[in-house]
């Protein structure tokens, strides 16, 4: 895919010069999982819009430990404060942006971006479109940490970012959350146990016995499957 398609798909312009112009700035970068975007200190002279893959947003505490402050997977999605724009790049970033799974993202220089909004009225649009962007997705966050117990804010968690949910460690998941990671794990493995016993065990007693065998049966197989493959190690 060229780099005016992405541009036309990520950027709210209805001009094609100027979705020209921007994709004549901009560049196209794959990440791999582990990789950082940027690091906490590091400028953010880029706007970097997520194409594909899971990022993560961190910031460093007063105790310096790693926290958590929001996961990206949806398309569009743009991995920068929205201060970069009043500071044009120039001041330290107080977060941080890692790679869960391989990302490509499309990225754009702060200072041709404010060069045009100086230039042209519809880029303005984009400037208000980051902003809002940024509060929408933010208020969601806050308001299930803030409003949502442990274990109910993990769900909403899950049903957010299914796919995140199986690859972030406990830490990651835990600090955004802001529960232990002990209590994490005990929430986790609660899940596990509820997608096994597929719903099936309720107050002390089995609901569907037919659909409780299937699952003992399936996860019979799986054992065996493996218990084979390490016996032909052997022979």
């Amino acid at each position: 895919m060229i780099k005016t398609e992405i541009i036309e798909a990520l950027v709210p312009l209805k001009d094609p010069a100027l979705i020209a112009m921007l994709a004549h700035f901009a560049e196209i970068h794959h990440y791999k999982k582990g990789e950082h975007i940027y690091d906490v200190g590091d400028m953010q002279k880029k706007i970097y819009i997520l194409w594909s893959g899971i990022l993560r947003c961190y910031f460093i505490d007063e105790l310096q430990t790693d926290i958590t402050d929001c996961f990206m997977t949806e398309k569009g999605l743009i991995a920068n404060t929205p201060e970069v724009f009043q500071s044009k790049g120039e001041t330290p970033s107080v977060v941080g942006v890692e790679v869960l799974a391989d990302a490509m993202v499309c990225e754009i220089p702060v200072k041709r971006i404010i060069l045009m909004m100086q230039q042209y009225s519809e880029m303005a649009g984009l400037y208000i479109y980051c902003l809002h962007q940024s509060l929408e997705f933010q208020n969601e966050i806050n308001n299930k940490r803030l409003y949502l117990s442990g274990s109910k804010c993990y769900e909403w968690f899950c049903k957010k970012w299914p796919e995140v949910d199986q690859i972030a460690s406990n830490h990651q998941i835990a600090t955004f959350l802001g529960i232990r990671s002990e209590s994490l794990s005990r929430l986790r493995h609660q899940k596990r146990k509820i997608r096994f016993w597929g719903g099936n065990f309720i107050n002390g007693r089995i609901k569907d016995l037919k659909k409780l065998k299937e699952n003992l049966d399936t996860a019979v197989q799986k054992y065996q499957a493996v218990d084979d493959r390490v016996a032909n190690n052997f022979r």
